[in-house]
């Protein structure tokens, strides 16, 4: 993976189209780009398989978009044509969980974006700036498109609609695209193809260049009247019946006996997302090929390589690889369908909705060229006649790593080569490989202290305390002397951090300013960070999120402060994710926290004893009455929780029981002391009740132990 490509999205903020020819890696790209990265992503597609495929959802389930062709205009439309503006806004509706998990995403990665169409993309900027609150394209979100303009292009079935709005039916014709700065970064390494000769002709075809393409040396693979025989070739078709028909006529001159194996199905998986076929008719002999990556970490096989199969049991299936007498045994694999959620601590996790159980093979004696897309073959039919579309007659050629290994059942004439000025235009304005290493060193560190900034400023807090204080005064159940102090004490320690944050903002860009003109080294820089945020994780957490947490644990339960208590522990959980964010955040590479600080910051609040929390109400000074009232007790229940504290001589118990009671007990507790509770109210007058013995009974036995009688 190119280091310089990587740091380039995950130290600036800038949006990339990421592209290259066929077998250049893209897909490897993304893959390590989503196990490096530190930026909260998500993955989405255009269609279902490539979103499968990708590890993603699709981009109309993420968004909830409608399948309508999208026009930008506050215009009237006939909505059996399209969706207007007005037409749109209804359809982001999002639930509570998908509006955090979207105004908490960093970067957005669309996969196999020559699919995608540029009203839709437009229709997904329409979304961000809605529930973000940002109007910002894309809501102020990074985007990362992959893809390959020159192969599959997308599908459009109103074209004459979406012309009134859009010059092409391609993501960069959208109307957001125009207004950001999108750089285009061409991986330009082919791993699929070593052959000058090939790769020259290659090249001519993905860029229409007529002229330029040896079509003598091309057709020399011409054989219409080719039979494949033993050797395992795979033809590469424009439709899906042709290569059915083709497979199946395969299938049916095996004369041995045919077996089934039914994919298994659980949770939540679409029909139109089904990364293999449903019921998978296979015989020994049939020439299969497999649909992804060995992921046993083994290596046997890899997505497009071609075997035949040698045994078929219930469980398992043999085949010989193709190019070598090796036999491997072969398990169903798991294709998953997810949505994206957030957890507790505000990171993207992914939520696993259903799953499709299925062996990853499938018959290849033909496939058709859409769904050979990021395959690689030795040997391949194509036939590119005029059915072939732009892009398809690239996609079938690039398939193969040689051109020997080619036949073509029909002449590839200069007919069936599309050049597409829009795609060359867009790509000559905005390529910017030789410009990443300028971009960065201009940009990367502005961005990486800007992050830290925004991820240590406070500010928000000011705000949030004078709310608290709003709702402890409206609030009748609380004690307003005790809100109002912790109030002045909280508001004091805020207002104090936003000034140092203030002063710290204006060191920190002038340090940048003086590092960008090389007259400071950025170890001081990374320095001050660091002390920044060690002290706001400090202060923050022992003087605001500790005393809140303390006194919280105090109130939490209490009888008529259930709406109160809920507002102020989200007030609580916002503290713990700022904590939180504090403890993850990196300047470039550095992590800032100190091994010290890195202890678990958490809302967790062990349970208080309800015996605990009405003695804390009683050594406040209140009365047995008003302990009941607020926590909503009989008063029995409260003088049987004092009990236990009298029982550690703790209760002072003149406050709950008269002096005469007192020495009537003490008497008989010297002289004639009982066993029982029923013997004690036997032996007392009749104006005791029972819980009061129980409180005496502890507190005398506890003056007893301590030689105090």
């Amino acid at each position: 993976m190119n280091n310089h490509f990587f740091d380039l999205i995950e130290h600036t903020n800038r949006s990339v189209f990421l592209t290259g020819k066929a077998g250049t890696g893209k897909t490897t790209f993304l893959n390590d780009f989503v196990k490096r990265t530190r930026k909260k992503h998500i993955v989405v597609a255009p269609t279902g398989i490539a979103a499968i495929n990708a590890g993603g959802v699709t981009i109309h389930s993420m968004f909830g978009l409608p399948l309508r062709t999208f026009l930008p205009t506050t215009d009237r439309i006939d909505t059996s044509m399209a969706n207007n503006i007005a037409d749109l806004m209804p359809h982001f509706k999002y639930r509570k969980d998908k509006l955090k998990l979207l105004r908490e995403v960093e970067i957005i990665i669309i996969d196999e974006v020559s699919m995608l169409r540029a009203d839709v993309l437009d229709m997904m900027d329409f979304s961000l700036r809605f529930i973000r609150r940002n109007n910002q394209r894309f809501g102020g979100v990074q985007m990362l498109f992959i893809g390959d303009l020159y192969q599959l292009p997308p599908v459009v079935r109103d074209e004459h609609i979406l012309k009134i709005c859009y010059n092409s039916p391609f993501f960069f014709d959208s109307h957001a695209i125009k207004e950001i700065p999108l750089i285009t970064i061409e991986l330009t390494k082919v791993y699929r193809q070593s052959d000058e000769d090939f790769l020259a002709i290659l090249n001519a075809i993905r860029d229409g260049d007529v002229a330029n393409i040896d079509f003598e040396h091309l057709n020399e693979r011409y054989d219409p009247h080719f039979d494949m025989g033993e050797e395992p070739y795979v033809y590469l078709c424009s439709h899906n019946k042709m290569a059915d028909d083709i497979n199946q006529e395969k299938l049916d001159e095996l004369k041995v006996s045919p077996k089934t194996y039914e994919a298994k199905l659980f949770g939540e998986f679409r029909e139109n997302q089904f990364p293999n076929e449903q019921f998978l008719d296979l015989k020994i002999g049939a020439q299969i090929m497999f649909i992804r990556n060995d992921i046993s970490g083994e290596k046997k096989y890899f997505n497009g390589k071609l075997g035949e199969i040698s045994a078929l049991d219930e469980n398992e299936i043999k085949v010989i690889l193709d190019g070598s007498e090796r036999e491997i045994t072969v398990k169903r694999e798991v294709w998953e369908q997810k949505k994206y959620f957030l957890d507790t601590d505000k990171n993207i996790k992914e939520e696993v909705l259903g799953s499709f159980e299925q062996f990853p093979i499938k018959l290849a004696w033909a496939v058709t060229i859409h769904k050979s897309q990021g395959l690689t073959f030795d040997r391949v039919i194509i036939d590119a006649g005029k059915s072939f579309t732009a892009g398809q007659v690239y996609v079938a050629l690039s398939r193969c790593r040689t051109l020997e290994g080619i036949v073509l059942k029909s002449k590839i004439t200069p007919e069936v080569i599309f050049k597409d000025n829009r795609i060359l235009h867009f790509h000559s304005d905005t390529v910017a490989n030789d410009k990443v290493e300028a971009i960065l060193s201009n940009e990367k560190y502005d961005y990486s202290i800007r992050k830290v900034l925004r991820t240590v400023d406070s500010q928000w807090l000011l705000k949030e305390v004078e709310d608290w204080n709003k709702l402890s005064v409206a609030t009748k159940s609380i004690d307003h002397l005790k809100t109002n102090q912790l109030y002045k004490q909280l508001k004091h320690e805020i207002v104090n951090l936003g000034k140092i944050f203030e002063k710290l903002e204006r060191v920190i860009s002038q340090k940048v300013n003086n590092f960008i003109d090389k007259k400071e080294e950025w170890s001081e820089i990374e320095s001050k960070a660091k002390g920044a945020v060690n002290f706001f994780f400090t202060e923050i957490r022992d003087k605001v999120f500790s005393p809140l947490k303390d006194f919280y644990a105090e109130i939490k339960g209490t009888k008529g402060l259930k709406q109160y208590n809920e507002e102020f522990r989200v007030w609580l959980e916002d503290i713990e994710e700022y904590l939180n964010s504090l403890k993850e955040i990196h300047l470039l590479e550095t992590k800032l926290l100190d091994e010290k600080n890195n202890q678990e910051v958490s809302m967790k609040i062990a349970k208080v004893p309800s015996q605990v929390l009405t003695f804390q109400l009683f050594e406040q000074g209140k009365t047995i009455s008003e302990i009941a009232l607020e926590r909503g007790l009989v008063k029995e229940t409260v003088i049987g929780h004092l009990a236990k504290f009298a029982e550690q001589g703790l209760l002072d118990i003149s406050r709950v029981i008269t002096s005469d009671k007192i020495k009537a007990f003490e008497n008989v507790f010297k002289n004639d002391p009982k066993e029982t509770l029923t013997e004690w109210k036997n032996a007392l007058p009749n104006d005791f009740e029972f819980n009061e013995i129980r409180i005496l009974i502890n507190h005398f036995n506890y003056q007893k132990e301590k030689g105090r009688i």
